[in-house]
């Protein structure tokens, strides 16, 4: 399996990384020496994916680094999305896809022909991708006899993703008597993510939401969104 490297919008993006990890049957730790299976995610600005130049530039430094995979993601925002993120998921599908073109006219023996790359929005947001597999949520902070209900989260607003989370936490909270679990907001709910990623049952999650299910495809199968792009989600 190839070292991947994985730029996200999110300061907080352990949970990619173990998402990644679990995707191949890597350890889900935070796995950043050298060796068999290295994953790493780091913060990239919008602006930045959204930009071809940065893109290469992120794409080579990667290769540099001795990364044979490079996944740029950026969250959705589902229907409601305002037009400033319509406009950059536009913006970082044509960027994409100049950097495609900018590699496949490379001579045959340069270096970032080796390079797989793949484009994901996710959707519509890191929580919607958690909310893919409540009973993880319930596994994370227990009793183990509640049962949430399972949806598509795809199509969630990032609010409702978080709403819908909070919403299960609250009510570990009330059967075990603890007030911090009762009380949380949704506000709160993105510091979770590395503690519920890693009792996510991917069969489960992938079923939920596509774009966790391409995300968890292409790395699963060394693939490359160049010949296999993301599907935009209507």
């Amino acid at each position: 399996m190839p070292n991947i490297q994985i730029f996200v919008e999110d300061e907080l993006n352990e949970a990619y990384e173990i998402l990644a990890a679990k995707a191949i049957g890597a350890p889900v730790h935070r796995s950043r020496v050298s060796g068999a299976n290295r994953i790493r995610a780091s913060r990239a600005t919008l602006d930045e994916l959204t930009r071809f130049e940065i893109l290469l530039d992120l794409t080579q430094r990667s290769q540099r680094s001795g990364y044979q995979q490079v996944v740029f993601a950026i969250d959705h925002e589902g229907p409601g999305a305002d037009e400033g993120r319509v406009e950059a998921r536009r913006h970082f599908h044509e960027a994409f896809q100049r950097l495609c073109s900018y590699i496949e006219n490379l001579p045959p023996n340069d270096p970032l022909k080796q390079i797989k790359l793949v484009r994901v929005e996710v959707c519509s947001c890191l929580e919607a991708w958690l909310l893919s597999d409540p009973q993880a949520i319930v596994e994370t902070f227990g009793p183990s006899d509640y049962r949430p209900d399972t949806h598509q989260t795809e199509h969630l607003t990032p609010r409702q993703a978080r709403e819908g989370i909070a919403h299960i936490v609250n009510e570990i909270g009330k059967r075990k008597s603890n007030r911090r679990l009762a009380r949380m907001g949704g506000h709160a709910i993105k510091s979770l993510g590395t503690k519920i990623a890693p009792g996510i049952n991917l069969s489960r999650a992938r079923r939920n939401n596509r774009s966790l299910d391409y995300f968890c495809d292409m790395i699963e199968n060394d693939r490359n969104g160049c010949q296999q792009p993301f599907s935009e989600l209507n």
